[in-house]
Formats: structure tokens, sequence, C-alpha cells
């Protein structure tokens, strides 16, 4: 499975990857994790492991990420090794008056997850859609 959507914010690449890269913060502003049970080398950077406790299709889950891109005010994102592989990326490309952010989600799902796909797909793009949403209203109140 392969979810994108780009959104325009007004602020500067700096900022926002200042955000993304602030593990302990997701979940102020990330729709899906509900809770950060431990981080690994943090601050963000390449090798940083972390473990969040999510809730998907109603069932409670727990994530262990592990950052794999990681270009200071460029590109950030990791891979998710546990229950399922999955690999989260922030592309981000200043324009005139601010930045484009492109999210990208890809996961390889089992043979019987398969079966559940275009469900997953949807709560995917709703959780990505609310997540920038709210990344948006963190960006203006925390900064």
């Amino acid at each position: 499975m392969k979810v994108e959507m780009i959104e325009t914010f007004i602020f500067q690449p700096e900022i926002i990857f200042a955000v993304l890269t602030d593990i302990p913060h997701h979940v102020d502003w990330m729709e899906y994790p509900i809770e950060l049970t431990s981080l690994n080398n943090g601050p963000a950077r390449l090798g940083t492991t972390w473990e969040q406790n999510a809730d998907r299709l109603g069932k409670k889950l727990i994530l262990l990420n592990t950052c794999n891109l990681y270009e200071k005010n460029r590109k950030f994102g990791w891979r998710t090794e546990k229950p399922f592989l999955a690999q989260v990326t922030f592309l981000l490309e200043p324009e005139r008056d601010g930045t484009r952010l492109t999210w990208m989600f890809e996961s390889e799902e089992s043979a019987i997850v398969q079966l559940a796909e275009p469900l997953l797909n949807r709560q995917t793009n709703e959780m990505i859609r609310k997540s920038l949403t709210r990344l948006r209203a963190y960006l203006r109140t925390a900064l």
C-alpha cells in the first residue's frame, strides 16, 4: 500500500523539520501515535529508535521505529519494523512563501491484511489528512 499527500505551509523548511524530528511531540499533532514509550539515541538522527503505542482500526498496536532518512531541513523518515513493515517519509521543498511538504507512507501487508487494504488505505489517507491539519495548528501555536 502506498499513500502520498502534499501540503504547503507558510513556515520555512527548518521550522517544519524541527517539528517533524521532535519525536516526543509527535503525539501532540499526529493522529496515529497515542503515546511514546521509549526513545533511544534522541534527538532524531540516523539510527534513532523509538517505540509508540498507536491505535489502528480500533486495535492497540506497539510500533517499533528506526530513523533511516535524515537530510537536515530536507528529508526525514523512519522504517516501522513491528507489527508490520512500513516506511514513513517526509520531503520538504522550499517555496517562495513557505514549504511544500510531501508525506509518504508505504507498507508491506501480509496476505490476510491485503484483504483489508481498501479500508487501511482510506484510514491512512484520513490519518495523514487529520495529522496535516493538526500539524498546521501545532506550528501556529507552538511558534
